[in-house]
């Protein structure tokens, strides 16, 4: 909770005393879930920075007109989808696969095939949510991986709560699937 008083009192820094220092706190606290989000939906990472960055600018020059937004996580949510949807309207081009992230988990020196074993079940989890349909990629993620609740993916996603839940079931029972491929191979 106060995370979120904090949130609030920068969003008002910025929008009141035009505080840069405010700015840059807010601007990274929210980069790695926009990017994310951007980088879903755009399928290229430089592209999906500068569309960051155009909203986040954009939230700069709201002025004032910043402090009046209630939950500027789903505003900031929703223009970067809005954003992403028109860039790909307007340029109407195939979107590139984006590169492979790696797992940032730190090597434990004694157990280099735990690391190993971990950093390959990571990948194998991207490359499935990566393989989703675009709509249920961006649910699973901003539901699993930024833990927005339905209603909030609901309102950033323009999609009922009985859609984001059929989206979850089919995302779920890939995922499943194809870890239980996983592991029976692996114990083969």
């Amino acid at each position: 909770m106060e995370d979120k008083a904090h949130l609030i009192y920068l969003q008002n820094r910025v929008a009141y005393a035009r505080d840069q220092v405010a700015y840059k706190e807010l601007f990274l606290h929210f980069y790695p879930m926009l990017r994310k989000l951007a980088v879903t939906i755009i399928q290229q990472e430089s592209l999906a920075e500068e569309i960051v960055s155009d909203v986040m600018t954009r939230v700069w020059t709201m002025e004032t007109k910043l402090a009046y937004i209630d939950h500027l996580k789903i505003y900031l949510l929703t223009a970067i989808r809005n954003t992403a949807i028109t860039y790909l309207k307007k340029h109407r081009r195939e979107a590139f696969l984006p590169e492979i992230m790696a797992s940032e988990a730190p090597v434990p020196h004694n157990e280099p095939d735990q690391h190993l074993a971990t950093k390959e079940l990571s990948l194998l989890i991207e490359r499935s949510v990566k393989a989703l349909p675009q709509q249920c990629q961006l649910v699973f993620r901003l539901i699993k991986e930024e833990g927005l609740s339905y209603k909030e993916a609901g309102s950033v996603l323009e999609l009922s709560k009985n859609t984001l839940e059929t989206h979850m079931r089919t995302a779920l029972k890939r995922l499943r699937d194809t870890l239980d491929a996983y592991l029976l191979k692996k114990n083969s």
